[in-house]
């Protein structure tokens, strides 16, 4: 499972169970991503949707090959805080079920990374154009998807309801101009939605 992850590929399925388990995806997805960005230290995400593996801007081909992927992160910061961030979330991960992987040797700016069930977690630092960013992803597995399939957007995604033709069951009423929904309050400790 690790390997389809870190390579891109899709998993095989039913395109009639895909759709399922997209679906289940995104609510796991948006189930766990509220303790890992508190334990980072940040209260929303700048992406959480269904997205395409297939890198095509047309909607019709980009929604055949989806994955699920969420991310959290702030410009600016050094390597040390990106460190302690690490550390913040490897602990949560670790309490919700994670099993943390050893960061490759490979200068790709990883400070953590963490696999459960068929998802991957990656916190990484890196400076781009002179400007240092600290990122935490999540990610599903690709699943192959039926014609027709069109992709989701969960509703804490700050471009929910926007009018982009790769998401256009949107309910365009709830467009946020891109300003990130909050998280609910955690309901307790030690779920994966609430801090540790």
């Amino acid at each position: 499972m690790v390997t389809a992850l870190a390579l891109g590929g899709c998993r095989n399925t039913s395109e009639v169970d895909a759709e399922t388990l997209s679906a289940q995806q995104g609510e796991r997805v948006e189930q766990i991503m509220p303790g890992l960005v508190r334990a980072a230290g940040w209260d929303a995400v700048g992406q959480l949707s269904e997205v395409t593996s297939s890198g095509s801007p047309v909607p019709e081909e980009a929604s055949r090959s989806t994955r699920w992927s969420a991310v959290a992160g702030r410009s600016n910061g050094d390597q040390q805080e990106a460190n302690g961030i690490a550390a913040a979330v490897q602990g949560h991960a670790e309490d919700t079920g994670w099993s943390t992987q050893q960061v490759s040797s490979a200068n790709d700016g990883r400070v953590y990374q963490a696999v459960k069930d068929d998802m991957g977690l990656n916190l990484t630092y890196r400076t781009t154009a002179g400007r240092p960013r600290i990122r935490l992803e999540v990610t599903t597995s690709c699943l192959g998807m039926p014609e027709g399939h069109t992709m989701t957007r969960s509703e804490y995604d700050p471009m929910h309801g926007s009018n982009d033709p790769l998401y256009p069951h949107d309910d365009r009423s709830q467009f946020t101009n891109g300003r990130p929904k909050p998280f609910p309050e955690p309901s307790g400790t030690g779920s994966e939605g609430s801090s540790p």
